[in-house]
């Protein structure tokens, strides 16, 4: 019985091997017995892999709604391997050594931790990275795998290497640095964003025939734009996946305008913006290109913003690693928030005395303990609340982007929601007067 279960394995193995095999490989394996054709497409597989000059380069997509990592591989014949990334700059390309193996099909898997075993588990898991491939095409410039735990066949994620040229190693490293121009330009002041689609041949007076806002989601490597509806109140946010490059980034998916696809862009450090000629047209994104709202918009107008400041002695924001996260916060704020290392707010009415608040940037320090900020309010009734600063415990040069925002001088309209699911706790919106495409849901405690 033994005997047949292994027969039967070994006749899987092959079968699968012959699958991602061309037919010179597969003839003259007939020839032998079933170990020695494995053994023989085993050696194969990895002589392909160690043979390439410049090694082997991918543009790793763990699963379809997440970015890209820029990814360079140099096999040796010893099982070690050379990894070269753009993820975490670099700090995960470990010593690492590799295996070409045999499960139920042929497999490549990256032994030590390193790389890929960092993306595998960063985020709780959710980015479904992986270190074990399963072969599925091997050609000499051309190597294809499917990551080896998807089971779902409508998911499949496939990886493809390709034969890397001379400077690819260079390529990935100088990529890096692209990361966090996309993330914050050279300019971690401002907060907001603006993405203008315009037709270069139109007057200048003519309206743009798009305009957003850009938020880029760092854990996941998407970029999100953001439309503002000014009749509703209502956001719209879209993700597109990235991939950094030596000169600024891509977009997995375009963005579609007019029916041209959008998805290249070069940064321009002059302008501190990204600029793409895509389609024909003139995409920018940069800090403060045009306005969000273009007045009150009545529909986001409550009696909730009355009672704010006396209704609870204290209101918390969790952002999404928490579980108490509140779902309509946008993107923009979410992510802004995430640029200054605060995971939380926590507002105290009266921390400071009758009529001085405080606001405590969470995950934020100085000498003297977490950061807080002191502020007044001002009421328009049934309309919004400003805030006013009045200082704080430590510096606040970490956090001026949130700053600026928070008391800008157009306030909060204050709404009461449904996101709790604590009778005693209720959830309220807190909404950019200017910036609508700010907004952040609180409890209060």
């Amino acid at each position: 019985m033994l005997k047949n279960i292994k027969i039967y394995t070994l006749l899987l193995i092959t079968l699968g091997f012959m699958a991602c095999s061309n037919d010179n490989e597969v003839e003259p394996l007939f020839d032998q017995d079933v170990d020695s054709r494995v053994d023989a497409l085993l050696e194969n597989y990895k002589k392909t892999l160690t043979d390439s000059e410049f090694g082997w380069k991918l543009v790793y997509q763990p699963n379809n709604s997440v970015g890209f990592y820029n990814i360079f591989l140099d096999f040796n014949t010893d099982n070690t391997v050379e990894i070269v990334s753009d993820h975490a700059l670099g700090a995960q390309d470990l010593e690492t050594t590799y295996r070409v193996g045999k499960a139920h099909f042929p497999e490549l898997v990256f032994e030590n931790y390193s790389t890929f075993h960092n993306l595998f588990e960063i985020n709780g898991f959710n980015l479904k990275a992986e270190f074990e491939f399963i072969f599925q095409k091997v050609e000499a410039d051309r190597i294809e795998f499917r990551s080896k735990t998807d089971t779902d066949e409508d998911d499949i994620t496939i990886v493809v290497f390709e034969k890397a040229t001379q400077g690819e190693k260079e390529r990935v490293t100088n990529a890096r640095d692209s990361y966090e121009e996309i993330a914050l330009g050279h300019d971690s002041n401002r907060f907001l964003r603006n993405i203008i689609v315009t037709d270069p041949n139109a007057a200048p007076t003519d309206p743009p025939l798009f305009h957003g806002t850009f938020a880029y989601a760092e854990s996941a490597r998407v970029g999100v734009i953001t439309t503002f509806d000014q009749s509703t109140g209502n956001i719209t946010s879209t993700n597109y996946p990235i991939a950094g490059t030596d000169v600024g980034f891509n977009f997995g998916t375009a963005l579609q305008v007019n029916g041209l696809d959008i998805s290249t862009f070069t940064f321009d450090e002059a302008t501190n913006t990204f600029v793409s000629t895509d389609g024909g047209l003139n995409t920018v994104i940069g800090y403060d290109l045009a306005p969000v709202a273009t007045g009150p918009v009545p529909a986001l107008f409550s009696t909730d913003v009355d009672a704010f400041d006396t209704r609870f002695p204290r209101y918390l924001y969790f952002d999404d690693t928490s579980q108490f996260y509140l779902q309509r916060t946008s993107p923009d704020f979410l992510h802004l928030l995430k640029s200054v290392n605060a995971f939380g707010l926590d507002i105290r009415m009266n921390q400071f005395g009758a009529g001085v608040h405080g606001i405590e940037f969470r995950g934020v320090s100085g000498p003297n303990g977490p950061l807080t900020a002191a502020f007044n309010f001002t009421k328009n009734p049934g309309e919004k609340l400003t805030l006013t600063f009045l200082g704080a415990t430590d510096p606040v040069d970490d956090v001026v982007s949130v700053l600026l925002l928070l008391i800008d001088a157009g306030g909060w309209y204050i709404q009461e929601t449904d996101e709790s699911t604590f009778a005693s706790n209720p959830s309220f919106q807190l909404t950019s007067v200017n910036f609508p495409n700010f907004r952040f849901s609180v409890y209060g405690i």
